[in-house]
């Protein structure tokens, strides 16, 4: 039955006349496709060296026939451009990492923000820059003044109500690190 449909698909012109039956196919160490394939991978450079080392004769008849874009011989390396766009990474993941930017300890400023008829929020800025976790500094505010509070910003804490008046002691006494001329009331402004 095998001969019977070998030899029709022969004859209708499907099968290569050069070839043996069955078909041995050398797949590649690297990418594990057909060696034909190769070329259409992500890293062909590897897959072309992986080749020529293994099966030399195999890797002749290929660059004759295919004559491929970049030919690396056994010693040579891809160029230096190559290499850097095969690190950048093309989509997803996680990307690169920002690190955060170190600044010197600045001033923290408290201001009373009106809100609706005689309604208040006070809003501290600053204490990030004195290495103080901003959401720690939010729980803690919102327990002491039993309050809701929040961190809005990359470093600023919305305080619900007008503490303007205690939260200078409160800083201090948490922190000592914040001392009394690094601290700054703004009053009253406008958002």
């Amino acid at each position: 039955m095998a001969t019977e449909m070998e030899s029709e698909s022969r004859e209708a012109g499907t099968a290569d006349p050069d070839s043996k039956y069955p078909l041995k196919v050398l797949y590649c160490g690297v990418c594990s496709l057909p060696t034909e394939y190769c070329e259409y991978m992500p890293e062909p450079a590897k897959c072309r060296q992986w080749l020529e080392k293994n099966f030399p004769v195999e890797f002749a008849r290929l660059t004759v026939a295919n004559a491929p874009k970049q030919d690396f011989r056994a010693g040579d390396a891809p160029p230096a451009g190559e290499e850097e766009e095969k690190k950048k990474q093309k989509r997803g993941g996680r990307g690169q990492i920002k690190q955060k930017k170190k600044t010197v300890p600045q001033k923290v400023t408290i201001a009373k923000i009106p809100r609706a008829k005689k309604k208040y929020v006070t809003r501290v800025c600053g204490l990030a820059t004195f290495d103080i976790d901003l959401k720690e500094a939010q729980r803690f505010f919102a327990q002491k003044f039993s309050c809701g509070a929040s961190v809005t910003a990359e470093d600023e804490i919305i305080i619900q109500g007008d503490f303007t008046d205690d939260i200078i002691d409160v800083i201090q006494e948490k922190w000592p690190e914040v001392d009394d001329d690094s601290i700054d009331d703004l009053g009253e402004v406008k958002k």
